[in-house]
């Protein structure tokens, strides 16, 4: 019997919440070592990104221990999908920021050259993240407070430990608590917020970022569905989809969501997930290390969705209400009005929905809020490009689930209700930078526009005007044509 059968530990103890009038203090502090500019020299971010990166090498196991204690996470899902994933990333940074740092200039200009026009990156300040810490706010110069989830307290217990040890804490800090010391930090002003979480909390923070018109980065979520080409192998599928939807018990952003398929293909679909789910757990799900539900707030709400339903269990079902665990259940013959479908399931359901063709499934999708990733199984390109062109999402696959994410020089991020904003490599460090525009204005300027002077002349009209581009006509004819090799 898997050792995964003791109940996911959500001790209070735990993790110490920060008091809530120290807060504002924290942000004060690391605010005044940012202005001091102990940041800026591109070394010490990389001395810091480095250490950042020892903080995760140096303590795999005792990572591996957290998750296991708030989630029951078996070691291979913790290693492979976070703590490798997290190092690689900041590796990343720290290989290529020093590039992404340098000044860029703008595309030549004959009547601006003069300026010498350059774009500076330089960090907006001091950075509150909302959920899982993220190493772009050191390469590109900031200052951050990191709010760690109340939900996982083992895992937030040791990242709180580990922080002073390897980080600067003048510059980077971390806030824990639950809804007052997250209330707390969103009634300071900030000069960038990233959140990770629900679109209902996203809108919360929205509103607080507005107060002081804050730009925020959402990464949010949405009913992420698949589509299923009739002609796809349904072996493939299964045994893709099914992963995906058991990482961490479907509790990831772009976990997906539901599957489309024709009707007629409904069945040897539903067979290919008997079949692989067999594979997968070959001494029955309830005796494998699967992720239990963060807590019971969570494990109920997916069990009266299995409660509920129409939807006809093809494979799982099975719960344990002690340590909040529910197998992957797979349903066929959900409709489209079914409760599982009313919003993001966020768990270990994965509904097979039959539709007539894939038009009615495109449809249903764009009267839907965009989800943050959308995924098509098929050969055919044909297939393909008409989802894509069809429909909107953060993210878009094809033949796998989940793993574009890990794609390195791609951005990831939402689109509408699943979020905006980009984050990953250079997306993060651009995010967070300010491109400030720099030039400086000879003195020969001043006959080369001296037009712009008072007096006005109508002879200073026109030399204005031979600063603007000709603008082509509507139904350029031969003379169009002749002028358009005339100097202005």
């Amino acid at each position: 019997m898997s050792s995964t059968n003791q109940r996911p530990v959500q001790a209070a103890s735990v993790l110490k919440y920060t008091p809530v009038e120290e807060i504002p203090h924290i942000r004060d502090h690391v605010k005044a070592t940012f202005d001091s500019g102990r940041l800026r020299p591109l070394q010490y971010r990389k001395e810091q990104l480095l250490r950042l990166a020892h903080l995760i090498e140096d303590n795999y196991t005792r990572f591996e221990e957290a998750y296991k204690l708030d989630l029951g996470r078996h070691k291979l899902e913790v290693t492979a999908c976070e703590l490798d994933m997290v190092v690689t990333e900041i590796m990343y940074f720290y290989n290529n920021f020093e590039t992404w740092a340098q000044p860029q200039k703008p595309p030549f200009d004959i009547k601006f050259w003069a300026f010498g026009p350059v774009i500076r990156k330089v960090p907006k300040g001091v950075v509150l993240m909302i959920g899982p810490f993220n190493a772009g706010a050191i390469a590109s110069g900031n200052a951050c407070v990191v709010k760690m989830s109340e939900l996982v307290p083992h895992v937030s217990a040791l990242v709180t430990e580990l922080f002073p040890k390897y980080l600067d804490q003048d510059l980077f800090r971390v806030v824990n608590g639950a809804v007052p010391e997250t209330t707390a930090l969103l009634d300071l002003q900030w000069d960038h917020i990233i959140f990770t979480g629900s679109a209902t909390v996203g809108k919360i923070v929205s509103a607080a970022a507005a107060k002081h018109l804050t730009p925020i980065t959402l990464e949010l979520g949405g009913k992420n569905p698949v589509f299923y080409d009739p002609k796809m192998d349904p072996e493939v599928t299964a045994r893709r989809v099914l992963w995906a939807k058991t990482m961490n018990a479907g509790q990831i952003c772009n976990s997906p969501n539901h599957v489309f398929v024709p009707v007629e293909a409904q069945e040897e679909l539903a067979d290919a997930f008997i079949k692989v789910y067999k594979e997968f757990y070959p001494d029955g799900a309830e005796n494998a290390p699967i992720t239990s539900l963060v807590n019971d707030a969570a494990f109920n709400r997916v069990k009266q969705l299995l409660e509920k339903t129409r939807g006809e269990v093809v494979c799982g079902g099975q719960l344990d209400e002690k340590r909040r665990w529910i197998a992957p259940t797979v349903l066929k013959n959900v409709e489209l009005n079914d409760v599982v479908l009313e919003s993001e399931l966020f768990g270990p359901i994965l509904p097979i929905v039959p539709v007539k063709d894939i038009q009615e499934a495109i449809n249903f999708t764009r009267s839907q809020p965009h989800p943050l990733s959308l995924y098509v199984f098929t050969d055919d390109r044909d297939f393909e490009e008409n989802v894509f062109n069809q429909t909107q999402s953060g993210q878009f696959m094809r033949n796998d689930c989940c793993v574009q994410a890990s794609v390195k020089g791609m951005p990831f991020g939402g689109v509408g209700e699943s979020g905006h904003g980009m984050l990953l490599g250079q997306y993060t460090f651009d995010t967070l930078s300010h491109f400030r525009n720099t030039a400086s204005s000879p003195r020969l300027m001043d006959s080369l526009m001296g037009w712009r002077f008072p007096p006005y002349t109508d002879a200073k009209i026109k030399q204005a005007a031979m600063m603007k581009p000709r603008v082509p006509a509507l139904n350029p004819g031969w003379g169009e044509w002749l002028r358009s090799w005339t100097p202005l």
